[in-house]
Protein backbone atom coordinates (compact mmCIF):
# COMPACT_ATOMS: atom_id res chain seq x y z
CA UNK A 1 0.00 0.00 0.00
CA UNK A 2 2.86 2.36 0.71
CA UNK A 3 4.42 1.81 -2.59
CA UNK A 4 1.25 2.45 -4.51
CA UNK A 5 0.18 5.50 -2.40
CA UNK A 6 2.61 6.63 0.53
CA UNK A 7 0.69 7.35 3.72
CA UNK A 8 0.29 10.19 4.72
CA UNK A 9 -1.32 11.51 2.36
CA UNK A 10 -2.73 8.36 0.34
CA UNK A 11 -6.32 6.65 0.34
CA UNK A 12 -7.96 5.19 3.65
CA UNK A 13 -9.71 2.14 1.89
CA UNK A 14 -7.68 -0.69 1.07
CA UNK A 15 -5.11 -1.10 -1.55
CA UNK A 16 -6.26 -4.62 -2.42
CA UNK A 17 -8.97 -3.26 -4.03
CA UNK A 18 -6.66 -1.86 -6.68
CA UNK A 19 -6.18 -5.11 -8.10
CA UNK A 20 -8.30 -3.87 -10.49
CA UNK A 21 -7.58 -6.53 -13.56
CA UNK A 22 -8.37 -9.66 -11.20
CA UNK A 23 -8.75 -12.91 -12.98
CA UNK A 24 -8.63 -11.33 -16.37
CA UNK A 25 -5.01 -11.50 -18.27
CA UNK A 26 -3.28 -8.37 -18.33
CA UNK A 27 0.15 -7.45 -19.38
CA UNK A 28 3.45 -8.92 -17.60
CA UNK A 29 6.15 -6.87 -16.45
CA UNK A 30 8.81 -7.76 -18.94
CA UNK A 31 5.39 -6.68 -21.55
CA UNK A 32 4.94 -3.26 -19.71
CA UNK A 33 8.34 -2.28 -20.21
CA UNK A 34 9.42 -2.96 -24.16
CA UNK A 35 5.38 -0.74 -24.20
CA UNK A 36 7.01 2.07 -22.07
CA UNK A 37 10.04 1.86 -23.99
CA UNK A 38 8.34 2.13 -27.07
CA UNK A 39 6.34 4.78 -25.93
CA UNK A 40 9.40 6.64 -24.92
CA UNK A 41 11.90 6.09 -28.18
CA UNK A 42 10.73 8.02 -31.07
CA UNK A 43 12.01 10.89 -33.35
CA UNK A 44 12.46 12.87 -30.14
CA UNK A 45 15.86 10.42 -29.60
CA UNK A 46 17.20 10.90 -32.98
CA UNK A 47 17.25 15.34 -32.24
CA UNK A 48 19.14 15.51 -28.87
CA UNK A 49 22.33 15.46 -30.32
CA UNK A 50 21.17 18.98 -31.99
CA UNK A 51 19.71 19.63 -28.62
CA UNK A 52 22.72 19.44 -26.70
CA UNK A 53 24.35 21.85 -29.46
CA UNK A 54 21.87 24.16 -27.90
CA UNK A 55 22.74 23.89 -24.12
CA UNK A 56 26.46 22.99 -24.53
CA UNK A 57 28.49 19.96 -24.47
CA UNK A 58 28.05 20.34 -20.58
CA UNK A 59 25.09 22.06 -19.86
CA UNK A 60 23.36 19.55 -22.32
CA UNK A 61 24.41 16.55 -20.65
CA UNK A 62 23.88 17.82 -17.02
CA UNK A 63 20.20 19.37 -18.61
CA UNK A 64 18.93 16.06 -19.86
CA UNK A 65 19.99 14.54 -16.80
CA UNK A 66 17.78 16.47 -14.48
CA UNK A 67 14.91 16.53 -17.10
CA UNK A 68 14.85 13.39 -17.12
CA UNK A 69 14.63 12.87 -13.31
CA UNK A 70 11.67 15.56 -12.99
CA UNK A 71 9.78 13.67 -15.99
CA UNK A 72 10.22 10.34 -14.39
CA UNK A 73 9.17 11.85 -10.87
CA UNK A 74 6.09 13.58 -12.42
CA UNK A 75 5.01 10.58 -13.85
CA UNK A 76 4.63 8.79 -10.92
CA UNK A 77 3.40 11.56 -9.44
CA UNK A 78 0.48 10.58 -12.25
CA UNK A 79 0.32 7.44 -11.40
CA UNK A 80 -0.18 7.83 -7.47
CA UNK A 81 -2.92 10.09 -8.01
CA UNK A 82 -4.37 8.10 -10.76
CA UNK A 83 -4.25 5.16 -7.72
CA UNK A 84 -5.65 7.33 -5.09
CA UNK A 85 -8.82 8.72 -7.43
CA UNK A 86 -9.42 5.60 -9.15
CA UNK A 87 -10.38 4.32 -5.11
CA UNK A 88 -12.60 7.25 -4.26
CA UNK A 89 -14.33 7.15 -7.19
CA UNK A 90 -14.57 3.47 -6.81
CA UNK A 91 -13.44 3.23 -10.56
CA UNK A 92 -11.37 0.55 -12.26
CA UNK A 93 -8.91 2.91 -14.21
CA UNK A 94 -8.67 6.58 -15.02
CA UNK A 95 -7.35 8.17 -17.98
CA UNK A 96 -5.06 11.10 -17.67
CA UNK A 97 -8.15 13.60 -18.43
CA UNK A 98 -10.51 12.12 -16.24
CA UNK A 99 -7.59 12.01 -13.34
CA UNK A 100 -7.73 15.59 -13.87
CA UNK A 101 -11.33 16.14 -13.55
CA UNK A 102 -11.40 13.90 -11.09
CA UNK A 103 -8.79 15.78 -8.84
CA UNK A 104 -10.12 19.20 -9.62
CA UNK A 105 -13.81 17.71 -8.13
CA UNK A 106 -11.57 17.64 -4.65
CA UNK A 107 -11.44 21.15 -4.38
CA UNK A 108 -14.76 23.23 -3.55
CA UNK A 109 -14.54 25.87 -6.09
CA UNK A 110 -13.14 23.76 -8.76
CA UNK A 111 -16.19 21.02 -8.64
CA UNK A 112 -18.53 22.99 -10.82
CA UNK A 113 -15.59 22.96 -13.91
CA UNK A 114 -14.17 20.07 -13.47
CA UNK A 115 -15.19 18.61 -16.73
CA UNK A 116 -12.81 21.37 -18.24
CA UNK A 117 -9.83 19.88 -16.70
CA UNK A 118 -10.44 16.72 -18.94
CA UNK A 119 -11.41 18.80 -21.56
CA UNK A 120 -8.14 20.69 -21.36
CA UNK A 121 -5.86 17.87 -20.85
CA UNK A 122 -7.68 16.06 -24.02
CA UNK A 123 -6.87 18.99 -26.00
CA UNK A 124 -2.83 18.93 -25.20
CA UNK A 125 -3.24 14.96 -25.41
CA UNK A 126 -4.51 15.96 -29.19
CA UNK A 127 -2.30 18.53 -29.91
CA UNK A 128 0.77 16.69 -28.90
CA UNK A 129 -0.14 13.22 -30.62
CA UNK A 130 -0.78 15.42 -33.82
CA UNK A 131 2.45 17.17 -33.32
CA UNK A 132 4.33 13.80 -33.24
CA UNK A 133 2.26 13.31 -36.47
CA UNK A 134 3.46 16.14 -38.67
CA UNK A 135 6.68 15.46 -36.73
CA UNK A 136 7.08 11.80 -38.10
CA UNK A 137 6.43 13.54 -41.55
CA UNK A 138 9.08 15.81 -41.99
CA UNK A 139 11.39 12.94 -40.87
CA UNK A 140 10.58 11.06 -43.34
CA UNK A 141 10.78 13.61 -46.14
CA UNK A 142 14.11 14.58 -44.71
CA UNK A 143 15.57 10.99 -44.34
CA UNK A 144 14.05 9.97 -48.11
CA UNK A 145 15.79 12.93 -49.81
CA UNK A 146 18.71 12.98 -48.63
CA UNK A 147 31.94 13.30 -42.75
CA UNK A 148 32.35 12.22 -39.44
CA UNK A 149 35.21 13.32 -37.21
CA UNK A 150 34.82 14.21 -33.15
CA UNK A 151 35.43 17.79 -32.76
CA UNK A 152 37.18 18.67 -29.38
CA UNK A 153 36.86 22.71 -29.46
CA UNK A 154 33.08 22.54 -28.82
CA UNK A 155 31.43 25.13 -26.73
CA UNK A 156 30.68 23.92 -23.17
CA UNK A 157 27.53 25.99 -22.69
CA UNK A 158 25.36 27.34 -25.73
CA UNK A 159 24.05 30.48 -25.73
CA UNK A 160 21.22 31.65 -23.41
CA UNK A 161 19.12 32.17 -26.32
CA UNK A 162 18.65 28.82 -27.77
CA UNK A 163 18.85 27.08 -24.68
CA UNK A 164 14.75 27.04 -25.36
CA UNK A 165 14.78 25.73 -28.27
CA UNK A 166 17.02 22.44 -25.91
CA UNK A 167 14.22 22.67 -23.50
CA UNK A 168 11.66 22.10 -26.36
CA UNK A 169 14.05 19.06 -27.88
CA UNK A 170 14.70 17.77 -24.59
CA UNK A 171 10.83 17.50 -23.39
CA UNK A 172 9.26 16.54 -26.52
CA UNK A 173 11.74 12.98 -26.69
CA UNK A 174 10.61 13.14 -22.97
CA UNK A 175 7.28 13.34 -23.05
CA UNK A 176 5.83 9.52 -22.87
CA UNK A 177 3.12 10.72 -20.09
CA UNK A 178 0.38 10.29 -21.92
CA UNK A 179 1.09 6.31 -22.16
CA UNK A 180 1.81 6.08 -18.46
CA UNK A 181 -1.68 5.30 -17.12
CA UNK A 182 -3.01 3.30 -20.56
CA UNK A 183 0.16 1.09 -19.93
CA UNK A 184 -0.42 0.71 -15.73
CA UNK A 185 -4.21 0.02 -16.17
CA UNK A 186 -3.48 -2.93 -18.49
CA UNK A 187 -0.91 -4.51 -16.33
CA UNK A 188 -1.85 -7.77 -14.36
CA UNK A 189 0.23 -6.53 -11.20
CA UNK A 190 -1.00 -2.43 -11.68
CA UNK A 191 1.31 -2.75 -7.80
CA UNK A 192 4.63 -3.72 -9.82
CA UNK A 193 4.30 -0.75 -12.61
CA UNK A 194 6.22 2.07 -10.26
CA UNK A 195 9.29 -0.32 -10.48
CA UNK A 196 8.32 -0.76 -14.15
CA UNK A 197 8.46 3.17 -14.63
CA UNK A 198 11.93 3.85 -12.75
CA UNK A 199 13.43 0.65 -14.73
CA UNK A 200 12.28 1.81 -18.20
CA UNK A 201 12.39 5.34 -18.26
CA UNK A 202 15.74 5.08 -16.28
CA UNK A 203 16.97 3.37 -19.84
CA UNK A 204 15.76 6.26 -21.67
CA UNK A 205 17.34 8.97 -19.53
CA UNK A 206 20.89 6.73 -19.93
CA UNK A 207 20.10 6.45 -23.76
CA UNK A 208 19.06 10.39 -24.50
CA UNK A 209 22.41 11.51 -22.46
CA UNK A 210 24.40 9.17 -24.10
CA UNK A 211 23.59 9.77 -27.99
CA UNK A 212 22.80 13.32 -27.28
CA UNK A 213 26.29 13.95 -26.00
CA UNK A 214 28.19 11.40 -28.29
CA UNK A 215 26.45 12.32 -31.49
CA UNK A 216 27.32 16.38 -31.14
CA UNK A 217 30.71 14.89 -30.04
CA UNK A 218 30.73 13.10 -33.39
CA UNK A 219 29.31 15.86 -35.93
CA UNK A 220 29.89 18.55 -33.97
CA UNK A 221 28.33 22.17 -35.64
CA UNK A 222 27.31 20.29 -38.38
CA UNK A 223 24.74 18.06 -36.70
CA UNK A 224 21.60 17.82 -38.18
CA UNK A 225 17.75 17.98 -37.14
CA UNK A 226 17.92 14.53 -37.11
CA UNK A 227 21.20 12.80 -36.14
CA UNK A 228 19.80 10.08 -38.94
CA UNK A 229 21.02 13.34 -41.90
CA UNK A 230 24.11 13.36 -40.75
CA UNK A 231 25.10 9.23 -41.80
CA UNK A 232 27.50 8.99 -44.91
CA UNK A 233 26.04 8.06 -48.43
CA UNK A 234 27.08 4.60 -48.51
CA UNK A 235 24.23 1.62 -49.02
CA UNK A 236 24.87 0.74 -45.80
CA UNK A 237 23.64 3.83 -43.80
CA UNK A 238 21.10 4.91 -46.78
CA UNK A 239 19.60 1.44 -45.44
CA UNK A 240 19.45 2.34 -41.63
CA UNK A 241 17.48 5.36 -42.72
CA UNK A 242 15.46 3.71 -45.06
CA UNK A 243 14.31 0.94 -42.41
CA UNK A 244 13.97 3.37 -39.49
CA UNK A 245 12.15 5.66 -41.93
CA UNK A 246 9.98 2.64 -42.17
CA UNK A 247 9.48 1.82 -38.42
CA UNK A 248 8.52 5.91 -38.23
CA UNK A 249 5.70 5.34 -41.06
CA UNK A 250 4.04 2.37 -39.20
CA UNK A 251 4.49 3.67 -36.05
CA UNK A 252 2.01 7.23 -37.53
CA UNK A 253 -1.10 4.98 -36.71
CA UNK A 254 0.12 4.45 -33.08
CA UNK A 255 0.24 8.59 -32.18
CA UNK A 256 -2.51 8.90 -34.67
CA UNK A 257 -4.70 6.42 -32.00
CA UNK A 258 -4.90 9.22 -29.41
CA UNK A 259 -6.41 12.15 -30.81
CA UNK A 260 -8.72 9.69 -33.05
CA UNK A 261 -10.33 8.19 -29.98
CA UNK A 262 -10.86 11.78 -28.45
CA UNK A 263 -12.13 13.76 -31.30
CA UNK A 264 -14.00 10.79 -33.36
CA UNK A 265 -16.00 9.10 -31.30
CA UNK A 266 -18.44 11.94 -30.17
CA UNK A 267 -18.75 12.72 -33.94
CA UNK A 268 -19.93 9.45 -34.87
CA UNK A 269 -22.74 9.81 -31.79
CA UNK A 270 -24.95 12.13 -33.89
CA UNK A 271 -24.95 10.29 -37.14
CA UNK A 272 -27.07 7.40 -38.05
CA UNK A 273 -25.01 3.55 -37.92
CA UNK A 274 -25.08 4.03 -41.96
CA UNK A 275 -23.23 6.44 -42.31
CA UNK A 276 -20.80 5.99 -39.36
CA UNK A 277 -17.92 4.11 -41.54
CA UNK A 278 -18.07 7.08 -44.13
CA UNK A 279 -17.76 9.69 -41.49
CA UNK A 280 -14.89 7.72 -39.86
CA UNK A 281 -13.01 7.08 -42.81
CA UNK A 282 -13.72 10.74 -43.65
CA UNK A 283 -12.80 12.47 -40.29
CA UNK A 284 -9.55 10.09 -40.30
CA UNK A 285 -8.47 11.09 -43.86
CA UNK A 286 -8.88 14.84 -43.24
CA UNK A 287 -6.54 14.68 -39.82
CA UNK A 288 -3.94 13.00 -41.52
CA UNK A 289 -3.90 15.65 -44.49
CA UNK A 290 -4.21 18.15 -42.15
CA UNK A 291 -0.86 16.86 -40.20
CA UNK A 292 0.52 16.70 -43.78
CA UNK A 293 -0.19 20.15 -44.75
CA UNK A 294 1.32 21.49 -41.17
CA UNK A 295 4.07 19.39 -42.57
CA UNK A 296 4.79 20.89 -45.52
CA UNK A 297 4.18 24.57 -44.41
CA UNK A 298 7.20 24.06 -41.32
CA UNK A 299 9.30 21.78 -43.13
CA UNK A 300 11.98 22.26 -40.15
CA UNK A 301 12.54 19.09 -38.13
CA UNK A 302 13.81 20.70 -35.24
CA UNK A 303 12.09 23.24 -35.29
CA UNK A 304 8.81 21.81 -35.27
CA UNK A 305 10.08 18.95 -32.61
CA UNK A 306 10.94 22.29 -30.31
CA UNK A 307 7.83 23.88 -30.89
CA UNK A 308 5.85 20.90 -30.23
CA UNK A 309 7.65 20.06 -27.36
CA UNK A 310 7.52 23.57 -25.96
CA UNK A 311 3.41 23.63 -26.70
CA UNK A 312 1.99 21.15 -25.74
CA UNK A 313 4.64 18.43 -23.72
CA UNK A 314 5.73 21.35 -21.29
CA UNK A 315 2.23 20.85 -19.91
CA UNK A 316 1.75 17.00 -20.18
CA UNK A 317 4.89 16.54 -18.80
CA UNK A 318 5.67 19.65 -16.05
CA UNK A 319 2.92 21.26 -15.57
CA UNK A 320 -0.25 19.78 -15.08
CA UNK A 321 0.98 16.74 -12.69
CA UNK A 322 2.08 18.85 -10.08
CA UNK A 323 -1.26 20.94 -10.10
CA UNK A 324 -3.07 17.28 -10.53
CA UNK A 325 -1.19 16.28 -7.14
CA UNK A 326 -2.02 19.36 -4.70
CA UNK A 327 -5.57 19.69 -5.58
CA UNK A 328 -6.03 15.57 -5.15
CA UNK A 329 -4.63 15.58 -1.82
CA UNK A 330 -5.14 18.65 -0.54
CA UNK A 331 -7.35 17.90 1.67
CA UNK A 332 -5.22 15.28 3.20
CA UNK A 333 -2.03 17.45 4.68
CA UNK A 334 0.07 17.87 2.11
CA UNK A 335 3.80 19.20 3.33
CA UNK A 336 4.87 23.07 2.53
CA UNK A 337 7.91 21.84 1.16
CA UNK A 338 5.90 19.30 -1.52
CA UNK A 339 3.85 22.46 -2.32
CA UNK A 340 6.97 24.48 -2.96
CA UNK A 341 8.34 21.23 -4.91
CA UNK A 342 5.32 21.20 -7.07
CA UNK A 343 5.14 25.05 -7.88
CA UNK A 344 8.96 24.80 -8.98
CA UNK A 345 8.53 22.30 -10.98
CA UNK A 346 5.00 23.89 -12.90
CA UNK A 347 7.46 26.92 -13.26
CA UNK A 348 9.91 25.38 -14.90
CA UNK A 349 7.30 23.81 -17.62
CA UNK A 350 5.69 27.15 -17.83
CA UNK A 351 8.53 29.36 -18.33
CA UNK A 352 10.07 26.70 -20.96
CA UNK A 353 6.49 26.92 -22.70
CA UNK A 354 6.61 30.81 -23.05
CA UNK A 355 10.20 31.22 -23.86
CA UNK A 356 10.80 27.46 -26.20
CA UNK A 357 7.08 28.70 -28.11
CA UNK A 358 8.35 31.99 -28.76
CA UNK A 359 12.11 31.21 -29.97
CA UNK A 360 10.74 28.20 -32.44
CA UNK A 361 7.99 30.67 -33.77
CA UNK A 362 10.89 33.29 -33.95
CA UNK A 363 12.94 30.88 -35.91
CA UNK A 364 10.72 29.36 -38.23
CA UNK A 365 9.54 32.90 -39.20
CA UNK A 366 13.31 34.17 -39.94
CA UNK A 367 14.16 30.56 -41.97
CA UNK A 368 11.25 30.94 -43.68
CA UNK A 369 11.84 34.51 -44.58
CA UNK A 370 15.67 33.94 -45.52
CA UNK A 371 14.17 30.62 -47.80
CA UNK A 372 12.05 33.36 -49.62
CA UNK A 373 14.68 35.82 -50.25
CA UNK A 374 16.65 33.25 -51.44
CA UNK A 375 14.15 31.69 -53.80
CA UNK A 376 13.22 35.47 -55.12
CA UNK A 377 16.97 36.07 -55.44
CA UNK A 378 17.11 32.61 -57.35
CA UNK A 379 14.48 33.62 -59.92
CA UNK A 380 15.43 37.11 -60.45
CA UNK A 381 19.29 35.73 -61.48
CA UNK A 382 17.26 33.33 -64.04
Amino acid sequence: MDALCPSPPGPTRPQRLYERIGGREGTSFCQTLIHLLKGNIGTGLLGLPLAVKNAGLVLGPISLLCMGVIAIHCMTVLVKCSHYLSIKVNRASLTYGEAMQYGMENVSWLRRHSQWGKVTVNVFLIITQLGFCCVYFVFLSDNIKQNIQYPIDLPKVGRLKDYPLFFGTAIFAFEGIGVVLPLENKMNRPQSFIPVLYLGMGIVTFLYVTLGTIGYLCFGDTIGGSITLNLPNCWTYQGVKLLYSFGIFITFALQFYVPAEILIPPVLARVSVRWERPVDMLLRTVLVLFTCALAILIPELDLVISLVGSVSSSFLALIFPPILQIITFHTEGLSPLVTIKNAAISLIGLIGFITGTYIAIEKIIERNGLKSTEAFSSFMVQ
